[in-house]
């Protein structure tokens, strides 16, 4: 589903060459569910990024489902961020003035499926927040939710779409270790059914959740291993400890 080779980023900043990423190699398969991880300035954000097409590599390739992304028009870009993937970001980015469902709603007022009526628009943001367990607030604006019930709306937005891959930056680097736990939950079930996942966290707890670890130092990979063979022993799931 996803192959990049020799992929390097390099940002200017001032006269000086930061180098983000410096020759990575990667590949990820339909419903694996992956953890990226890694210190602070070590990449794992700007590949992210580059992964979600937010952004564009300085060198290498990027194929996304068979197709070079960079070949791909400022249209179909787009598409590729509405339809294809799936984004849930730390700060959850919700719309302060809007509903839960009216913020779930969005994505497909931004789709090619322009045929959709208000009506089958508005079921179908209404199932996506059952389905994160928000049928029940689907009327409240964010100031009236906590942490947790933000993020299963930034899930139910995310997921609004069928997207083939659910990208998640730090999903949970906001949330106390019980709300961890129950959007962790919401993952878990969501790679059951079928869903690929790539998760960005710096946390060995949440990565514990994930098949596989891919971490990152200085824009390069460290080590990319089943979970079960990444510092083995180590990891206590969040809401699993004995």
């Amino acid at each position: 589903m996803i192959r990049i080779r020799g992929l390097r980023k390099i940002y200017r900043v001032g006269t000086e060459a930061v180098h983000a990423l410096r020759g990575v190699d990667l590949d990820i398969s339909a419903n694996e569910m992956v953890a990226i991880m890694g210190s602070s300035g070590s990449g794992k954000s700007t590949m992210m990024n580059i992964l979600g097409c937010l952004d564009t590599p300085t060198h290498g390739t990027y194929e996304l489902d068979g197709r070079a992304v960079s070949q791909m028009g400022a249209d179909e870009l787009a598409h590729v961020r509405n339809e294809k993937i799936g984004f849930v970001f730390q700060s959850f980015e919700l719309l302060p003035r809007q509903t839960a469902l009216a913020n779930v709603e969005l994505p497909l007022v931004y789709s090619r499926q322009a045929s959709l009526t208000w009506r089958e628009r508005r079921e179908r943001a209404e199932r996506s927040l059952r389905r994160v367990g928000l049928g029940s607030r689907m009327d409240h604006r964010p100031n009236q939710l906590s942490g947790g019930q933000k993020q299963r709306v930034a899930i139910a937005r995310a997921i609004l779409n069928n997207p083939s891959i659910l990208m998640a930056d730090e999903p949970t680097g906001n949330l106390d270790s019980a709300t961890t736990a129950e959007i962790l939950s919401i993952f878990r079930q969501l790679h059951a059914e079928g869903q690929t996942i790539l998760m960005v966290t710096h946390e060995n707890d949440v990565a514990a959740h994930c098949q596989r670890v891919v971490r990152l130092r200085d824009g390069r990979i460290l080590s990319d291993l089943p979970i079960a063979e990444d510092e083995a022993g180590k990891y206590v799931p969040a809401g699993q400890a004995a």
